[in-house]
């Protein structure tokens, strides 16, 4: 944010304070709380699917420490409020990897040092919101480490993953770990109806496509082709379980999978389901498919070749298969 903004998120869905951010109410109270009794840690680590709320959070948390009105909810009126919304405030910037590219560098954490030593501006805290921090490159990791370990006063970082066993582990117990959770479907359906006026059949379908992640609702409601939605749809006939029929997934996905976004995209709709089904009903068969599928989408984010890596989930599974019956 300000004129150093790594990162080429918009700020545009992250203009909302605490009270008016959904389905995250024990993280939100956690952070409110911390303000409200002066007693906020030095770095946190938001946890959880994509889409659910944690850049949200972390822009929230970081207009409540700075609000002139010492609101802890931020009162989105004062200048403080504003320029953090806007990404002109000087003391808080977003970080993350370069536009184009899948890593965090050494050169940005360096940066993010030297910044850091320096006392704000404007504000009362200088807050450091590194999106996607497991991206950051070994070097870059440990460097990162060591402001964790020596935290400047009236300094802030929050660092927000999807998957919390890719950081350091001396990374994530310097930390005060936030967990967020996927929303459920039916306040997903309102959200779209109340808050951007979707029609109500519309708005169950991509309620129930957003596997948890409003994020993920909100960009195929973007999207200007409807039909890959009616489509996508049509994977979850069987009472809304694509389990067990990995094959009409993957002949569709070969249509789409056309780039990696995609692929990810297919991935974490399986996910979804395959959460919600050991939740419903938890084995070890389970277990092991939710493992392989997330060593999958682990591999693709790190640039592995797509089809190869579906290949190889596929022949996981089927190897599961043989030897579980």
């Amino acid at each position: 944010m300000g004129g150093n903004r790594e990162t080429s998120h918009s700020l545009e869905s992250y203009k909302m304070k605490f009270s008016e951010i959904v389905g995250q109410e024990v993280a939100v109270n956690i952070l409110r709380k911390s303000i409200e009794n002066k007693r906020s840690h030095h770095a946190y680590l938001f946890v959880g699917p994509d889409g659910v709320g944690k850049r949200t959070t972390a822009i929230a948390f970081a207009k409540g420490l700075n609000c002139r009105s010492s609101c802890s909810d931020g009162c989105d009126l004062c200048d403080s409020c504003k320029k953090i919304e806007n990404g002109t405030h000087p003391d808080v910037e977003l970080i993350g990897p370069r536009e184009g590219g899948l890593t965090i560098s050494i050169d940005q954490i360096r940066k993010l040092q030297r910044r850091v030593s320096y006392k704000p501006l404007e504000g009362n805290r200088k807050v450091y919101i590194i999106d996607d921090a497991a991206s950051a490159t070994e070097e870059a990791a440990n460097c990162l480490l060591k402001t964790l370990e020596e935290p400047p006063p009236q300094v802030i970082l929050i660092l927000i993953t999807e998957n919390i066993y890719r950081l350091l582990s001396t990374v994530r117990s310097r930390c005060q770990l936030i967990l967020f959770r996927q929303i459920p479907r039916t306040l997903i359906e309102k959200i779209l109806r109340d808050r951007y006026e979707v029609a109500p059949e519309e708005a169950r379908s991509l309620a129930w496509l957003s596997s948890g992640s409003i994020g993920r609702a909100l960009y195929y409601l973007e999207r200007e082709t409807p039909e890959f939605v009616e489509r996508l749809g049509e994977i979850f006939e069987r009472e809304g379980s694509i389990i067990g029929d990995y094959g009409s997934l993957f002949q569709f996905s070969s249509e789409i999978s056309r780039d990696r976004e995609s692929a990810l995209e297919l991935l974490n709709f399986l996910l979804g389901d395959l959460g919600r089904e050991f939740v419903e009903d938890p084995s070890m068969l389970k277990q092991k498919k939710i493992e392989i599928v997330m060593e999958t989408v682990d591999l693709i984010k790190r640039n592995v070749n797509v089809n190869l890596a579906i290949d190889g989930m596929l022949l996981k599974l089927q190897e599961l298969f043989t030897n579980y019956f």
